[in-house]
C-alpha cells in the first residue's frame, strides 16, 4: 500500500511501489488521505480531487504495459488512524510506503505492518529508510540500488562455487598437502577462511539484492554520574525522577 497526503504522489513512490509489487508478485493499493478535510472545504476539496484523479491518471499510465493490478482510494483524516484502519479491513496489506511530508513515528505507532517511507537525493535515486521501531532488534530495511548487489551476489557465487568445486574435484591433492604439517599447516586455516569470506559476501549480497538487509542498532550511551566532595564524603549526584508540571502561558 502506497499512501500520500499530496493530492499528487510523487514518483519516486509510484516507481518503487510499482517495482517492488512486480518483484514480490502481488497488486498495488494507493491511498490519497486528505488530512485537512475542513480547510477551505470547497475550493480545496475540488483542488485535491483533481489532484488525485491526475495522479491516479498518471500511475494507470505507467502500470499499463506491465499488466500490474493497481486499485485506488481517496479518504480524509489522520494518516496513521487511516493506514490502520485499511490494514485491518484489507488483510491481505504486506507493508506500507510512505510519501514524503508523512511522519513515519504516526503511522509507525498504529499500522500493523512494516511502513516504509521513500527517501529521494537530489541525483533522482530513491531508497527506503528503517520503519517501524519495533524492528530495531534485528529488522530490515528494502532498497532499490540492486545493480551494486546484483554483482556482488554473481562474483562471491562463482567465486564459492569454484572453491567448493575445486576442493571436491582435487580432494586427494588437497589431503596430500593439508596432512604435510609446518608451513602446509596453514592451508586449512586459509581455506575456512576463505569459504567464510566468499560465501558470507554472496549471502548478504543476495538479501540485498532481494531487498532486504540488516538494521543497526543504536547503542545506549552511558552517563556517569557526577561525584562531589562536602566534608570530606563523596556524594554522588542522581537524576533527580520525581513527576513536573510544565505550564506554558
Amino acid at each position: 500500500m502506497a499512501v500520500t497526503r499530496n493530492g499528487h504522489m510523487s514518483e519516486p513512490v509510484m516507481m518503487y511501489a510499482m517495482h517492488t509489487a512486480q518483484r514480490l508478485g502481488c497488486a498495488v493499493l494507493t491511498v490519497h488521505v486528505d488530512t485537512l478535510p475542513a480547510y477551505n472545504l470547497r475550493r480545496r476539496s475540488r483542488r485535491f480531487a483533481e489532484a488525485v484523479e491526475e495522479s491516479i491518471a498518471q500511475f494507470r499510465e505507467n502500470v499499463k504495459d506491465s499488466g500490474l493490478i493497481v486499485e485506488h482510494l481517496c479518504e480524509s483524516g489522520r494518516v496513521g488512524d487511516v493506514v490502520s484502519r485499511l490494514c485491518r479491513a484489507h488483510r491481505r496489506i504486506e507493508f506500507v510506503v510512505l510519501d514524503k511530508g508523512i511522519r513515519l513515528e504516526e503511522v509507525a505507532r498504529q499500522s500493523p505492518v512494516p511502513v516504509f517511507p521513500v527517501l529521494c537525493n537530489q541525483q533522482g535515486s530513491f531508497h527506503t529508510a528503517l520503519s517501524l521501531p519495533a524492528m530495531k532488534k534485528g529488522g530490515f530495511t528494502m532498497s532499490v540500488n540492486r545493480k551494486r548487489h546484483m554483482k556482488n551476489c554473481m562474483l562471491f557465487g562463482t567465486l564459492t562455487a569454484a572453491l567448493y568445486a575445486t576442493i571436491f574435484t582435487y580432494q586427494d591433492l588437497v589431503v596430500t598437502y593439508f596432512s604435510k604439517g609446518g608451513v602446509f599447516a596453514l592451508l586449512p586455516v586459509a581455506t575456512v577462511l576463505a569459504v567464510s569470506y566468499f560465501h558470507g559476501n554472496f549471502t548478504s549480497s543476495f538479501w540485498s539484492a532481494m531487498g532486504i538487509e540488516a538494521s543497526k542498532k543504536e547503542t545506549a550511551k552511558k552517563v556517569t554520574p557526577a561525584h562531589a566532595v562536602v566534608d570530606g564524603v563523596t556524594r554522588v549526584s542522581r537524576p533527580d525522577t520525581r513527576p513536573r508540571v510544565q505550564m506554558n502561558a
